[in-house]
């Protein structure tokens, strides 16, 4: 099962995309679509704010084989 993690305006709240597990999808008017790998940077074309997506780091208490 994939975990699907959107991609959110920090300050308007608008989706920006859509993290599938691998890639961000992102998708604009007139069908323009992009896969692309993290981290991510973008402006919010509804209010301007610059944008980051990144994955949280594993805590080590998740992983005891670090």
């Amino acid at each position: 099962m994939r975990t699907v993690r959107e991609w959110r305006c920090d300050r308007c709240g608008k989706l920006l995309g859509v993290h599938d597990g691998s890639r961000l999808h992102l998708r604009f008017a007139r069908g323009h679509e992009y896969r692309v790998g993290l981290p991510a940077l973008g402006t919010c074309r509804s209010c301007g704010a610059l944008n980051e997506f990144v994955l949280p780091e594993p805590s080590r208490e998740s992983n005891p084989n670090r």
